[in-house]
């Protein structure tokens, strides 16, 4: 899709990256924090995959900011550091409070 005079062009795959984190952001703040992070993550990875492989630079559209390598680099620890905080994040009100589990033992 090419709109002449338009910024979908220049932007192109940032558009992909940045629909796939607002949802991520969405599902943290409505459903789960989790899996909300998890989507964020993801969001990161995949833009740094299309960064790195995005023969000529250009089309790697608004992903293409600095060097390949530094996109590539700031986009997966980016994408780590979310999805580490996601994962470790305590949610209990109280931190000296332990979830129960959905298992009952018995």
């Amino acid at each position: 899709m090419q709109w002449r005079g338009s910024g979908f062009v220049v932007l192109s795959w940032w558009y992909l990256v940045a629909g796939l984190a607002a949802v991520g952001v969405l599902f943290i703040a409505f459903l789960d924090v989790r899996w909300g992070g998890r989507i964020v993550a993801a969001a990161f990875f995949i833009g740094a995959l299309i960064r790195l492989v995005a023969r000529p630079s250009r089309k790697a559209g608004g992903l293409n900011v600095r060097s390949r390598a530094l996109d590539v680099a700031i986009l997966l620890a980016l994408g780590l550091g979310v999805l580490v905080a996601s994962a470790t994040v305590n949610l209990a009100a109280n931190p000296s409070v332990q979830i129960p589990s959905s298992r009952t033992s018995r």
